[in-house]
Formats: structure tokens, C-alpha cells, sequence
């Protein structure tokens, strides 16, 4: 449904701001040294709705992100089977709203 469109009242509104927004943010590079990391993500919300994460640059080790956990603001764990090393960077995208 277009959200500038209102059901109710069968109107569009073409001054309509949506109240959401979809952002991305890069993590600064991991140190390595564990399977678990805190990542820092600057600007990353802890009231941020996570919608994906993904890993952009590869460590050392060469090993793919597993997962994620521990939201805070402007960081996030992020999880691999081994450590990673140094030099890995992740992707998230969040919605905001």
C-alpha cells in the first residue's frame, strides 16, 4: 500500500512524509582474536530494527559470518565459527522509525 495514500479518507497526500526510514552502516574492521566480536557501528541504534546483516569484507582467516546478537548503540556482536581476524567488515540495514 502506498503510504501516502490514506485508506480511510480515499485521499492522497503528496506532502505525506513516511515516518520510517531504511538505513545501511558499515562496521568498522574486526581485530580478530575470537569467534565473538562487539563490532562497532557507528550511528546503529539500539531502538534500530535490524532487517539484515551481512558481511562486506572478509577477514584474515576468510571465514563467513554466522549470525548476530547483542544490539547496542553503534555496535553489534557479530558471530563466526572461528575468528575471523583482522579485517573484516560488516553491513547492516535497519529500519528506523
Amino acid at each position: 500500500m502506498n503510504p501516502n495514500y490514506s485508506a480511510r479518507f480515499k485521499t492522497f497526500n503528496p506532502e505525506l512524509i513516511p515516518s520510517n526510514s531504511i538505513l545501511t552502516f558499515d562496521s568498522a574492521v574486526s581485530v580478530g582474536g575470537a569467534a565473538t566480536e562487539a563490532m562497532t557501528v557507528t550511528g546503529l541504534l539500539a531502538t534500530d530494527k535490524i532487517l539484515a546483516v551481512t558481511q562486506s569484507v572478509k577477514g584474515a582467516a576468510n571465514l563467513p559470518l554466522l549470525g548476530y546478537n547483542t544490539q547496542v548503540a553503534n555496535g553489534l556482536t557479530a558471530v563466526w565459527s572461528a575468528t575471523p581476524g583482522a579485517g573484516a567488515v560488516i553491513k547492516v540495514t535497519v529500519l528506523r522509525g
